[in-house]
């Protein structure tokens, strides 16, 4: 929980909350004109300031690079890790996050600064060491849950669209971040979505290289596979003609020996060539195999049978478990086959590759020796037209395999998809439960609040999984802040059972615009009963003006819960800071 936010800002407002519901209240005097608002008192920007301290980027646009402000800091002391700490940040260096706790058991540790003796973290270490204690992980790469991208959920903010639909807490979040972060939140394997994201980027990288393939230097490496499949034969029958010549090739009797030697280098030279790709290729197929080598799936037959409402004896469930343990021991021994065949034919072409070089240094020398007679001038034409060939085919071979390998690859991206799709939805089915009790106290809270009942629906498409609200009415802006308090309420109280997460849920006075006076009200006494039943904070900032004071139960003391600090408009030091900013 949170226990007090407070800035080095003479003028600033310190607020103290304590466990359970907290309200802050921001009151229009009397005597205030229509351009003395209360937008400006100070209630998002209490957001805003828990979100710097909780490691948010700082742009030059941010409100802590102002000039008045700027050499300011702001701290927040709260609860991690099982005890009370306090973490101080500036504008001026916002990249430093000052951390005042005992830290010694902390995976990473802080930066001891030398003129002041202070612990401080970067801000990147900071977020990391926030979600490994909040939500019990880390970022481990591009597409993965950071904190970041989590902790919005608690605490929205109105600027950045957090309140126009409940999965999403800013308007142009990309649909990869929805589905790991809420998929890492409600509790289910989130890497398939990621997988998912890395084959979109492939599919997109195919697509670019397709177009490009028929223009620029793509166009010489790449090609048409039918155009290159022709072209390749043709070489590869001239440079058979041109070999079968050279090895039929005659010089004057007494080089007879010199030139037989030389012929027969070269045909060797080339039967060297043809193995090496022959092993190379071999090699290739081998390792395509033991990435695509599969253990039997016997248990589809259990499946199968579950499906059908048929239980099979323990003596046939046990068998098909041999069955599985034969398979297993059959494709292991298969794998040591393959890879014993891989080390094989590298060991052939290291072989190969040494007698070619031996090869050439001879044929060399019976070259030279034959150069001294006029006859040996066709053989070296012959010689050098080899060899281009040779290159040439060699090449072809290359173009082809690049231009084959995309024309698969979409097909191999389309397989896969499927895949992942199927392990997200063999996902959901494990964490059945998980997904059930997120589904319940979503509605049993849209329940409480309304009679336009919601339902939260989990699925899986081809482009991962889904989270929706479904409501009727949903396009209604009250109707659909009362969805977007049910799901961030359905997550704290989610966390909290599991005796992590932020510890606190803030919601500013933008979520109760649009909403009945009755649904405030009773968001209120849910926020209040549920924050002290599961044992976290719920924070909210209102306008006095929203209070439905006639709408609460007859037992419900509202002025318990308010702040002593209240915010207001009759001046220009009546907002949290103090001062106009």
């Amino acid at each position: 929980m949170i226990h007090k936010v407070s800035s080095s800002l003479p003028s600033f407002k310190t607020l103290t909350f304590r466990p359970g519901l907290n309200v802050i209240l921001a009151d229009k005097s009397d005597g205030a004109t229509d351009r003395q608002t209360r937008n400006s008192s100070g209630k998002t920007s209490l957001v805003t300031i828990v979100h710097f301290l909780m490691g948010a980027s700082c742009p030059s646009s941010s409100i802590f690079r102002y000039h008045s402000l700027l050499e300011q800091s702001f701290s927040l002391n709260f609860d991690l890790s099982n005890q009370r700490m306090t973490a101080r940040r500036s504008g001026s260096d916002p990249n430093k996050v000052f951390v005042d706790a005992n830290l010694s058991e902390w995976p990473e540790q802080p930066t001891i600064d030398s003129t002041t003796g202070e612990s401080w973290f970067s801000n990147k270490k900071w977020t990391a060491a926030l979600a490994l204690s909040m939500f019990d992980g880390h970022a481990t790469s591009k597409y993965s849950p950071s904190f970041r991208s989590m902790f919005p959920y608690f605490a929205r903010v109105e600027p950045e669209g957090g309140f126009q639909h409940a999965e999403k807490y800013y308007s142009t979040q990309q649909p990869w971040n929805i589905q790991v972060n809420l998929s890492h939140l409600l509790g289910l394997d989130w890497k398939s979505s990621q997988t998912l994201q890395e084959l979109k980027d492939q599919e997109k990288t195919l697509k670019l290289l397709k177009r490009d393939s028929s223009k620029g230097v793509l166009g010489n490496l790449v090609g048409k596979a039918g155009e290159l499949r022709t072209k390749l034969a043709l070489a590869e029958k001239d440079l058979k003609r041109l070999e079968k010549e050279l090895s039929e090739f005659q010089v004057l009797p007494e080089y007879r020996d010199l030139e037989k030697e030389a012929s027969t280098i070269a045909i060797r030279q080339s039967r060297i060539a043809n193995a090496n790709t022959l092993d190379r290729q071999r090699i290739k197929s081998i390792e395509q195999q033991l990435q695509t080598e599969q253990p039997v799936k016997v248990d589809d037959v259990v499946t199968m049978y579950e499906e059908a409402y048929v239980v099979l004896p323990d003596l046939v469930r046990k068998r098909i478990e041999d069955v599985q343990a034969f398979h297993d021991r059959v494709i292991k021994n298969r794998l040591l086959h393959l890879e014993r065949e891989i080390q094989t034919a590298e060991q052939r072409i290291f072989a190969r590759e040494e007698e070619a070089l031996s090869l050439d240094k001879r044929r060399r020398e019976i070259m030279k020796a034959l150069s001294s007679h006029g006859a040996i001038d066709q053989m070296i034409r012959l010689e050098e037209e080899r060899s281009r060939l040779f290159s040439l085919v060699d090449e072809l071979k290359k173009r082809l395999e690049v231009t084959n390998k995309l024309e698969s690859t979409k097909t191999e991206l389309t397989i896969e998809r499927a895949r992942v799709k199927q392990q997200i939805s063999i996902d959901h089915s494990e964490h059945e439960e998980v997904l059930r009790e997120a589904i319940l106290t979503f509605e049993e809270l849209s329940r409480e609040i309304s009679d336009h009942e919601g339902s939260l629906e989990v699925d899986v498409s081809d482009n991962g999984p889904t989270f929706k609200i479904k409501v009727e009415g949903g396009r209604s802006v009250g109707i659909r802040n009362m969805q977007i308090f049910c799901f961030d309420m359905m997550l704290s109280i989610i966390w909290a059972k599991r005796h992590l997460g932020p510890g606190f849920l803030i919601h500013d006075s933008h979520l109760y615009d649009g909403m009945d006076s009755r649904q405030v009200a009773k968001a209120i006494e849910i926020g209040e009963a549920k924050s002290q039943e599961y044992e976290f904070q719920y924070i909210i900032t209102m306008n006095s003006d929203q209070v439905p004071r006639a709408e609460f139960k007859s037992d419900f003391s509202f002025d318990n819960f308010v702040n002593p600090v209240q915010l207001s408009d009759k001046s220009e030091t009546g907002g949290l800071f103090g001062m106009r900013i």
